[in-house]
């Protein structure tokens, strides 16, 4: 009775109406512990971003309200006795959706004093409280406002240390990584590729992202030596969440632009259990006038679903069922007219269906304060279907490549977190995965011979990962993270032993040093492992004894903060890189793939790699209507193939640099209004290319490489502008937004390679002036 009477008193004197404003929304969640993910009461969580503080105090269950709050940008502090203070920055508040959080505190060291102050999105600290270094935050505000097609992906290319292939798709290179080498988690659990086009131009990326930002909740981004818990990845990890629907009030959501129509909804099941739904659903623009084109504008077309329903429950916990799905289609035609064929582009017909689909079921359960479960069952299906063949002069056609793949995975993951004490947490978790592979891979040798079956097989792959990591606050100042990760693989029979550790000392609120070390790997594609190989008459199998993929990653980190606003952070870091498929007395190692689905040699894990540099990121987080972000890193990537000579890897780019600058002005009688402006600067090194040998491609009447000097010619550097505007407007039961983002406005050429030109019987760049305007307007009610 004195627990409701105090909090009932300090209810009524934190909480101020604003009154006058004929715009106002409510911001409300719950407050939890950051390990045991119970909830916390008596917090105070302000918002103190208005003229005059408002605030509550959050109830038994950890429930907090606020109403009356006016529409615009605002910032919350969160505080409670014993825990660390955290803070909510930059939060939009639009007229048609309330702002439902779920706010962690870290229980404090010092009894008695708030010790660390926590910005969880002012400075893009990750949430996941084991990364001490390489780590980002992102939110999906952040995404809409800085990324072109609202893609994390791209986003995250604005990084220190992170690039993309290309212009047009986003597989994102990280510390001359190649995509491959990323892992996709969403919900806590591996999922496959969720791109668009997954696969075609680059393993690990594809040509935009499946994942609505409609759907995202805030999520993290780690570029290298991360925590135990991350396994099968050499590069990095996009560590994504679906948000939950709102369980008090159906809203809604229709964007439509040239990407495409998205139609979101959410809200409660019932009032009386709090469960939720929340989906979004996305139809391809290109595919909604593709009847009006005329038949030989081929263009490919593409639709996703997404989804989450949450129930909780009173005493057995909160169940999730969520899932993911996309469909791709390409159909692109050859010219019939011969006379209008410059490049092999012209005289090929493609057609191609991709699918893939994530279901996964979720259980969270406290069963104290101290200690928590999560257990996931996930089911995942990856379908490629392509079809390609050539004509010749005569228009005869004749096949040249037939690709079918189907994953049919089942995981099973259950994460148990411990703590201790207020200085020590441990998670420990096994994940089991069952693949069903199958795959037909069929190429020709050469044009007008028939198809070589380089891959026919059907295959049961099991992996099982078990992991532990324990994180020590020694000090109020110093915390220490150990732990360990396994992985066995059943096709190979390797099982791995992975030490991971960091140490951070906050020296004061001003400065902190941190150092890691992690031991990762990584299996390859599977293609790769299971490809046939024909050697003196006699075909067989010989590399599914292949070693996984392995790497040392060290970083050293310094940050300083130089105000409430403005951050530096330096990092460098060194990466050792071995057990790499190569073939032998040979430049090629698997280090370099970014696509390659063919295989045709007998390989041997002998391959090593390096990849050191220093990544320097300069960022001012959004306050007083404007934010700026400067990053640089350089790094050398190097690598040794099958013949031990040292060599640029295809991703040695040697530099990269970012500047990025948004301003918004906030506008209308009652601040209703609000006009953004933002834009990307980037500048980055060449790549590396292999010089053709010009006589035999005259000869062939196609590019032949010189593989003896591969990736020896310096490419120019790039540089390339993107820029988005934006327009707001809240109403009194709805808000609408414009969107205007361009692509490489100022009209960059990007080199692939070489092609051989029919009329000119020339060799000549295989370049393209890829720039992309997109124009959307949404509007949620």
């Amino acid at each position: 009775m004195m627990k409701i009477t105090i909090r009932s008193f300090l209810l009524c004197m934190l909480t101020i109406q604003a009154f006058g404003q004929d715009l106002t929304q409510v911001i409300r969640g719950q407050v939890i512990d950051a390990t045991s993910k119970t909830p916390l009461p008596f917090a105070t969580v302000m918002v103190t971003s208005v003229d005059t503080p408002l605030g509550v105090v959050s109830d038994e269950n950890g429930k907090f309200r606020i109403e009356n709050i006016p529409v615009g940008r605002h910032d919350l502090k969160i505080s409670l006795m014993g825990f660390e203070t955290s803070f909510e920055n930059n939060l939009m508040l639009t007229s048609a959706k309330e702002l439902v959080l779920t706010i962690s505190l870290k229980e404090s060291v010092t009894e008695m004093d708030e010790v660390v102050i926590k910005a969880t999105n002012g400075n893009g600290e990750p949430l996941n409280e084991m990364v001490s270094v390489s780590g980002h935050s992102f939110t999906v505000e952040q995404t809409e406002r800085l990324a072109v097609f609202d893609d994390p992906a791209r986003l995250v290319a604005s990084y220190a240390g992170v690039t993309t292939g290309s212009l047009d798709e986003n597989g994102v290179v990280i510390r001359g990584n190649a995509p491959k080498g990323v892992l996709w988690r969403l919900e806590g659990v591996e999922i496959p590729n969720p791109n668009h086009f997954g696969g075609l131009s680059s393993f690990g990326g594809g040509a935009i992202s499946a994942l609505s930002g409609l759907m995202l909740g805030d999520s993290d981004f780690l570029t290298g030596a991360f925590p135990a818990e991350y396994g099968n990845a050499m590069s990095g990890v996009f560590d994504m969440q679906f948000r939950n629907g709102n369980n008090e009030t159906h809203e809604h959501a229709v964007q439509l632009g040239v990407m495409g129509l998205d139609i979101s909804s959410e809200g409660p099941f019932s009032k009386k259990n709090n469960a939720s739904y929340l989906f979004n659903y996305r139809y391809s623009t290109l595919a909604l006038l593709k009847p009006l084109l005329p038949v030989e504008n081929s263009v490919p077309t593409y639709q996703d679903l997404s989804f989450k329903i949450n129930v909780p429950t009173k005493k057995a916990g909160v169940f999730s069922l969520w899932g993911l799905g996309l469909i791709d289609d390409i159909n692109a035609q050859a010219f019939q007219d011969t006379t209008k064929w410059e490049s092999k582009y012209d005289r090929n017909n493609e057609l191609g269906t991709f699918r893939t689909g994530v279901i996964g079921l979720t259980h969270n359960y406290s069963f104290s304060n101290k200690t928590f479960l999560k257990t996931s069952v996930v089911g995942s299906q990856e379908y490629k279907r392509y079809e390609s063949e050539e004509l010749d002069f005569n228009l005869t056609p004749y096949p040249s490549s037939d690709m079918y793949v189907e994953n049919n995975k089942w995981t099973v993951s259950s994460v148990l977190q411990h703590k201790f004490s207020a200085s020590h947490f441990n998670r420990t978790g096994v994940i089991f995965n069952q693949l069903d592979y199958h795959s037909k891979l069929r190429f020709d040798p050469d044009f007008k011979d028939p198809l070589f079956d380089y891959v026919d097989e059907s295959s049961d792959i099991n992996t099982v990962q078990f992991f532990t990591q324990s994180q020590f606050d020694l000090t109020s100042q110093l915390k220490l993270s150990v732990g360990i990760h396994s992985q066995y693989v059943n096709f190979n029979n390797e099982l791995t032993f992975e030490p991971r550790g960091s140490l951070k000392y906050q020296m004061n609120p001003m400065h902190s040093l941190g150092v890691a070390y992690g031991k990762h790997s990584k299996v390859e594609p599977l293609p790769l492992y299971f490809s046939k190989v024909e050697e003196n008459g006699v075909i067989s199998q010989p590399n599914t004894s292949l070693p996984l993929s392995k790497a040392h990653h060290f970083v050293v980190s310094y940050g300083w903060q130089l105000n409430d606003k403005l951050r530096l952070d330096i990092e460098p870091y060194m990466q050792f890189l071995y057990d790499i498929p190569v073939t032998p007395d040979s430049s090629y190692s698997a280090i370099n793939i970014d696509a390659q689905w063919l295989y045709e040699d007998r390989l041997v894990g002998t391959g090593t790699g390096k990849n050191y540099g220093v990544d320097i990121t300069l960022s001012r987080s959004l306050s007083d209507g404007y934010y700026y972000m400067f990053t640089s890193s350089i790094f050398d990537s190097k690598y040794k193939g099958g013949d031990g000579i040292e060599r640029n890897t295809r991703y040695n780019r040697g530099f990269v640099i970012n500047a990025i600058y948004g301003k918004e002005w906030v506008m209308g009688k009652n601040n209703n209004k609000i006009l953004g402006l933002s834009g990307r600067f980037n500048f980055i090194g060449g790549k590396y290319a292999t010089p053709v040998n010009v006589e035999e491609s005259i000869d062939e009447q196609d590019i032949v490489y010189d593989e003896s000097n591969i990736y020896s010619i310096k490419q120019d550097p790039n540089y390339r502008l993107d820029i988005s505007f934006y327009w707001k407007i809240n109403k009194k039961k709805h808000s609408g937004t414009w969107k205007f983002q361009l692509l490489n406005a100022l009209g960059s050429m990007d080199q692939y390679g070489y092609l051989y030109n029919y009329k000119t019987d020339q060799i000549e760049k295989d370049q393209a002036q890829v720039i992309i305007p997109s124009i959307a307007y949404k509007v949620e009610f």
